[in-house]
């Protein structure tokens, strides 16, 4: 039986993804949580197969959970579940050691789909997902940039972003100015207003 843990803020989507989950003999939900930091403690503990992952999440955010899952387990497979456009971030997802990602406009059925497929030991992602970053400029932003880039425009400081992907200050400093420079911005409102524009932040 695999193993599986849920974590995303909104309690009935948790709900919905464990009540269809609980009709398959063949997985088990061994946890469920709203929040980043406790989520990642949550897979640490558990070491489930499979995290079903939203990218906006309180504390620590989708991205940074998938690096440091990464970084300390290469095993557990993770299927990113957000209402972030798919051509805009399951590229960036799967560059950060996702193995599938699902659009929450989509069925739940489609989810399920995904699941069993990534369990099964295959990657599950859109079939395209180049072209529209390819024309805002995204597709030259790393998946760092991106990272520090939604930070910026949720109003997080550079000592606070430093802190939260260890990195220096200096370094948050560094990747700001080359976001700027890639995305042709010359503020911080303009870098919000952009991050807004194209739905990588609420």
């Amino acid at each position: 039986m695999k193993r599986i843990v849920i974590i995303d803020d909104h309690p009935m989507i948790r709900g919905t993804i464990a009540s269809v989950l609980s009709s398959d003999p063949e997985v088990e939900l061994v946890g469920a949580c709203g929040d980043g930091e406790d989520g990642l403690k949550m897979v640490l503990t558990e070491n489930p197969d499979l995290v079903i992952l939203d990218l906006d999440l309180p504390r620590l955010d989708g991205l940074s959970m998938i690096r440091r899952i990464r970084a300390l387990n290469t095993k557990i497979s993770i299927v990113v579940l957000s209402a972030k456009p798919e051509h805009v971030m399951a590229g960036y997802t799967r560059v950060a050691g996702a193995n599938g990602y699902v659009g929450k406009g989509r069925e739940i059925s489609e989810l399920i789909t995904a699941v069993k497929s990534v369990l099964f030991g295959y990657d599950c992602f859109p079939a395209d997902t180049a072209n529209s970053a390819q024309e805002n400029g995204l597709n030259t932003l790393s998946a760092r940039e991106v990272e520090v880039l939604q930070y910026l425009a949720r109003g997080v400081s550079n000592r606070d972003i430093a802190s939260r992907l260890f990195l220096s200050d200096k370094t948050v400093s560094t990747y700001k100015s080359r976001i700027q420079e890639k995305l042709g911005l010359s503020s911080l409102a303009a870098l919000i207003e952009f991050a807004s524009l194209h739905r990588l932040i609420d």
